[in-house]
């Protein structure tokens, strides 16, 4: 009987996780931040582009020798995860990447592509991009991917409102929240499906914390449409 291979995944959401063959594997630090690049970025890196972003502070022909060596350890761990010939580098194209997924779905959700929409997405969307990373190639495509999730987080509670799932949309709307308890646009999400559910109460007493960390951060108060919105409800409640 011919054998599958469970295929391998890469997981950069929330921490650097590789599987191969059902089990995660251990990689040498420069092998992760290659496989991270590549990655993040897409597409096949030349290798003069990728030693140079790893490996910018050293001299040229020390960061080439980096790359080979971050590719050889890479591909001790499993031969099939690297696809190379001399000028570029790139995963192969059965690695499973988390990322992939979650701009996917994002995507999706933004365009209005998806008709049904599963809250149990709140888990592909909630983890930024490996957070604890400090590199800098890495600062711009963290910021990048953060605003889509957001973007979509919010999407995706307005979505499950409009479809009077309020207890799913209130759990995307705090997974905005966690992430950035100062953007008005998921606190905004998460009163107006606490709105939508006809919880008033739970509605007052969300602007009321959004507006002691505003004033307690930034000495502003919350936008007079985010108090007209509770003020409505409140009236008529």
């Amino acid at each position: 009987m011919e054998s599958t291979r469970a295929q391998p995944r890469l997981c950069l959401l929330g921490e650097f996780r590789l599987v191969v063959a059902g089990r995660p594997r251990s990689l040498p630090v420069q092998a992760q931040r290659l496989l991270a690049l590549l990655a993040v970025r897409l597409a096949a890196q030349s290798r003069s582009a990728l030693a140079g972003t790893l490996w910018h502070d050293v001299p040229e022909q020390r960061a080439q020798a980096n790359l080979r060596n971050a590719v050889w350890q890479v591909r001790a761990v499993d031969g099939g995860l690297l696809t190379c010939d001399r000028r570029e580098v790139a995963l192969d194209a059965d690695l499973h990447v988390d990322l992939r997924d979650a701009r996917t779905y994002a995507h999706e959700l933004m365009r209005g592509d998806v008709t049904e929409p599963d809250a149990r997405a709140v888990t592909v969307l909630e983890d930024d991009l490996l957070p604890t990373w400090d590199e800098e190639w890495l600062v711009i495509d963290r910021e990048r991917q953060r605003q889509v999730r957001m973007h979509a987080l919010e999407t995706l509670s307005g979505s499950l409102c409009r479809l009077g799932r309020y207890p799913e949309a209130i759990t995307a709307a705090f997974a905005a929240v966690r992430a950035e308890p100062l953007r008005e646009s998921a606190q905004r999400a998460l009163i107006s499906a606490y709105l939508g559910e006809g919880n008033v109460s739970e509605a007052v007493r969300q602007l009321t914390i959004y507006n002691r960390q505003l004033d307690a951060e930034l000495g502003i108060a919350a936008s007079p449409d985010l108090h007209a919105l509770v003020g409505r409800a409140h009236a008529h409640g």
